[in-house]
């Protein structure tokens, strides 16, 4: 599905122009609190600005709903999307596929969507927050995500492990997440992958990161995964896929992207510690023709 975060505030910059000054009140609280604050009542929204009730229900229309009631409405028809079993998702595809070149074509179609839409909505502000933390050597990071969301969690897993210390994967099986999660003090980093149908587990990892006192940084595919309340910083990808299976092709673009720029701001680093497993690698006679390749030099 498209990001709803983004679909609403493409409602609201598409009028922002037009707006009072009410208008831009309340288009900006509820842009801070979504999707929370659509839920509320007009009356609520209205006390908790300090406005007329009627600049709250007449703002509405302003961004293409017929009420509060329709906005309201469209909010909860996100979440009943997000917990939807796959065989529902399958069901409530719009586009008809046919023929196998036309489903490539279409799972490509979505999938460029899906890396676009993941970059849009960045914050460069929070981006730079994260690459702060792990470029902090004292800080120790620790990656979690359960059942099919592992996978983006052992890929993130491999390549920073790569170049740098101290990152740990965390299993998903109860008993073996606590012997890990025994070692995680304030200010080390939980990196969060958790995506709809958002897996109990995961908001239990979360909660216990922000009772310690870590950085709780969250992958998720909607600003209502449980977890996000407790998020130091989000990180939202989109996810829209051609079947019942939805594409994760947006969140591994996004983790090559802090890859590449934790390797351009720490290029020492990065060379002393490749230099390391080329060694290695070497020693253990890892790879296919290897030892046809000319040996690095030893650093003095």
């Amino acid at each position: 599905m498209n990001n709803p975060t983004l679909q609403f505030r493409e409602r609201v910059n598409k009028a922002y122009a037009r707006f009072t000054e009410g208008d831009r009140t309340i288009a900006d609280h509820l842009l801070r609190t979504y999707p929370t604050g659509l839920l509320e009542s007009a009356s609520a929204i209205a006390r908790a600005l300090g406005l007329h009730v009627s600049t709250v229900t007449r703002f509405f229309p302003k961004i293409g709903y017929a009420n509060i009631r329709a906005a309201n409405r469209d909010v909860r028809e996100t979440l009943d999307f997000l917990m939807a079993p796959p065989l529902a998702r399958v069901r409530g595809r719009n586009r008809a596929v046919t023929g196998d070149t036309a489903l490539f074509e279409e799972v490509q179609r979505l999938d460029l969507k899906n890396i676009q839409d993941t970059f849009a909505d960045l914050s460069f502000r929070d981006v730079r927050r994260f690459l702060g933390f792990l470029l902090d050597g004292k800080r120790s990071v620790y990656i979690f995500g359960a059942r099919k969301h592992f996978s983006l969690c052992y890929y993130a897993f491999i390549q920073l492990n790569g170049v740098r210390d101290n990152v740990f994967l965390a299993p998903t099986g109860n008993f073996y997440v606590a012997d890990l999660l025994a070692r995680m003090r304030a200010g080390d980093v939980l990196w969060l992958f958790d995506f709809r149908r958002y897996p109990r587990i995961g908001s239990k990892v979360a909660a216990y990161a922000k009772q310690v006192g870590a950085e709780m940084v969250l992958f998720t595919d909607s600003p209502l995964a449980p977890p996000a309340r407790d998020a130091d910083l989000r990180f939202i990808s989109a996810t829209g896929g051609a079947s019942s299976f939805d594409s994760y092709a947006g969140c591994v673009s996004l983790i090559n992207a802090f890859l590449a720029e934790y390797v351009r701001r720490a290029p020492e680093t990065v060379r002393k510690r490749y230099e390391i497993q080329e060694a290695l690698f070497r020693h253990f006679d890892i790879f296919t023709w290897q030892d046809r390749l000319p040996a690095h030099p030893r650093p003095r």
